[in-house]
C-alpha cells in the first residue's frame, strides 16, 4: 500500500454524517518522509500533502500501522502504548478521527 492508496481508502471510508459541525486539519505522518493532510469541514473531506499547520498530528510507525489502525484491524491504544502511534496536539481528536472513518480501533468517543 502507498500513501496514495491510503488517501483513496480514507475518501471511501469517510462518513460525512459524523462530520457535522467538524472543522479540523489533521496531519497523518505515515513515515519519516511521508504524510497526508486531512481537511475536514462542512461534512466534507479533502486529502492532500500540504504544509499547513494542523490542529493535530498523528504519527504512525509506518504506513502499515496507519492503515491497520484506520481499518480497525489494530488496536490504537495498544499501538500507542507500544510506541507505534502517537499524537502531537489534542489527543482526544483521535477518537473523532476514528469515528469519521468508521474505525473500531478505539472505544467510542468519551463523553465530556
Amino acid at each position: 500500500m502507498t500513501t496514495h492508496d491510503l488517501a483513496a481508502e480514507l475518501r471511501a471510508r469517510f462518513r460525512p454524517e459524523a462530520a457535522v459541525g467538524v472543522d479540523m486539519l489533521v496531519r497523518l505522518d505515515v513515515s519519516d518522509h511521508d504524510h497526508l493532510l486531512l481537511r475536514i469541514s462542512d461534512c466534507g473531506l479533502t486529502v492532500t500533502h500540504g504544509m499547513q499547520t494542523p490542529d493535530v498530528t498523528f504519527r504512525f510507525a509506518d504506513l502499515t500501522t496507519a492503515t491497520s489502525i484506520i481499518r480497525g484491524q489494530s488496536d490504537a491504544i495498544e499501538a500507542f502504548m507500544n510506541g507505534h502511534f502517537s499524537a502531537d496536539g489534542y489527543l482526544m481528536m483521535a477518537f473523532k478521527l476514528m469515528e469519521l472513518f468508521g474505525s473500531r480501533s478505539l472505544p467510542p468517543t468519551p463523553n465530556d
